[in-house]
């Protein structure tokens, strides 16, 4: 008798254990935001390097990594200001500039710079974590 009220207290206590477990083990991840990412179609297409005789184009794939939904939302709805953003940082570039080594890095953190200060204007934050090259083309 004594052994059969012993179980069912630990098999009690077991299951109450693994429900209160679960549930701060959902809240944990509920309460820390996951970064989302937005693409930016279509891809960039641009010319670059001044009024040289031969035109050169830049083709780029790019996504932005936001820390939330909300700021997903808000790069949606300024998606045309956060393009343009890019457009003009692309096409600034020099042969000079591109022909450097890093010079994918060097674009890269200027347009998130640009983009950053453009969503802070309109929204009050720079909404954007980080800017991604998820395909970059150079046809000199």
């Amino acid at each position: 008798m004594v052994t059969k009220t012993l179980y069912r207290t630990v098999g009690m206590f077991m299951l109450c254990s693994a429900a209160l477990f679960a549930q701060a083990e959902e809240e944990g991840e509920a309460a820390a935001p996951k970064a989302q990412y937005v693409e930016l179609s279509p891809a960039f297409v641009t010319n670059f390097g001044g009024t040289s005789a031969k035109l050169k184009y830049i083709k780029a794939d790019i996504s932005l990594r936001v820390p939330s939904e909300d700021a997903a939302d808000l790069i949606e709805a300024n998606k045309a200001l956060v393009r343009h953003q890019i457009v003009m940082r692309l096409s600034a570039q020099s042969d000079e500039q591109m022909a450097a080594p890093d010079s994918q890095e060097s674009i890269r953190k200027e347009a998130l710079k640009s983009v950053q200060s453009a969503m802070s204007e309109e929204t009050g934050a720079p909404q954007v974590d980080d800017l991604l090259f998820t395909s970059f083309v150079v046809q000199r």
